[in-house]
Parts: C-alpha cells; structure tokens; sequence
C-alpha cells in the first residue's frame, strides 16, 4: 500500500526493498535521543529485518515506511491502546538524518493522520514529545495536532529527568 501526497513524499507499506536502506539509516543516536528507550541503538541489520517482518502481518497497515524521493527517509506509526483505551492511537515518528529540516515529518504526520482516521473506529491520536525536541513539537502543530498536556517529571532519559508534551488530534475537530 502506498499513500501519496505531495513534494514526493509518500507512505508505503515496510517491505523487502526497505531492509538495506533501513539499519543504516535508523542507526543514529540523534533519532534515538527522541524516541523511546525500546527503540534500538545501535540499529542493527537484524533490528531491521525484524521490524519490516513484523509489520507485515498488520492489516490495514498500521506503520510505514517515509518515503522521500523514491527513498527511505524515516518512520511512522501508532499503537492502539487496550482495553477501555482502545478509542486511542499513540503516534510516533522519525526522519533519518540527511532529511531533516525539508517539510517530510510534517506531511507524513498530515497523510498518516488522515488515514488513520479512515481506516481505523477510533476517536483520538496523541503523541508524547520530550521536552527537549522542538522539532517534533513544530512538525505536530503543522500538522493540525494541538497541545494537550505537559506530564512533569514524566520520563527519564540518559539519566535526566524531564517533562512529556503532549499533542493530540481528536475525530470532527480538525
């Protein structure tokens, strides 16, 4: 599945094609430092492979490939919550380096957002951003997500304690 939109970026389903493109990119300790501590790093060649495995059993598709250019540029997804959060997507995303700062996080967040509300009964996607990035913080407010909350002294990351914004878009008031 491919969910175009504009400047040549698209959304395409994890696949065979990503796997050389994929370890290398992802395997940055600037990505890292944004995202949560389940994420790999180092990234290896076998941390790729499990994850373009793993997403293919999702159906509709619930993480794709950023794709720039006919490349891969980075990531995005969202889990489902459980149980009586199941009306919930927590969203997250990243942008390999060399990408940075061309305007892709900010569409791939507006396409993955659109879709999501179509294809999945849920009524609301939120995402956490640490504190200290800014730049994920400007993409959500392009991309129509609005501030929700601040968690204070909600996360610990390379033994610094920190606080967690939230964004969230919410079904019918885009």
């Amino acid at each position: 599945m491919t969910i175009s939109g504009e400047r040549e970026i698209s959304l395409v389903t994890w696949n065979e094609i990503h796997f050389h493109q994929l370890y290398p990119l992802a395997n940055n300790p600037k990505i890292a430092m944004n995202l949560r501590d389940s994420y790999p790093q180092p990234y290896t060649i076998h941390d790729a492979r499990h994850w373009i495995e793993h997403n293919q059993k999702f159906n509709p598709p619930q993480n794709f490939a950023i794709e720039f250019e006919g490349k891969l540029a980075g990531a995005i997804g969202a889990e489902r919550g459980k149980d009586e959060l199941r009306t919930n997507m927590e969203l997250g995303f990243w942008i390999g380096e060399p990408f940075w700062g061309k305007g892709i996080a900010t569409e791939a967040v507006k396409l993955y957002t659109d879709y999501i509300f179509q294809k999945f009964d849920i009524q609301r996607i939120f995402a956490q951003v640490f504190d200290f990035n800014g730049e994920s913080m400007s993409v959500l407010e392009k991309a129509g997500y609005v501030p929700e909350a601040i968690l204070k002294k909600a996360f610990i990351k390379r033994g610094r304690i920190g606080d967690l914004f939230q964004y969230v878009r919410v079904r019918d008031e885009e």
